[in-house]
């Protein structure tokens, strides 16, 4: 998926109420969320790139919005992985 389709599934899925694609790459590339964002180089999930766009995993991106980002509101919340 690309930052604007994982943007729109995030939505439709209810995962988040509101994210862009300027969202989401603003969130991939935060001091915030670096340790846990999992695409990357050095990484465990590395982009893949498709017609100039940077390409990731579904499975790992939504686990990323799922168990670590903190929306807007959560501001105080230190982000970290969910414990299973």
């Amino acid at each position: 998926m690309t930052f604007g389709t994982g943007a729109a599934l995030l939505v439709r899925l209810g995962i988040v109420d509101s994210i862009t694609r300027e969202g989401v790459r603003h969130i991939a590339t935060s001091e915030r969320y670096e340790e846990h964002w999992p695409f990357g180089p050095d990484k465990a999930h590395p982009y893949g790139e498709a017609a100039g766009a940077l390409l990731m995993a579904t499975g790992p991106f939504l686990d990323f919005f799922r168990d670590v980002y903190r929306q807007t509101g959560d501001e105080d919340a230190e982000p970290q992985r969910a414990e299973s």
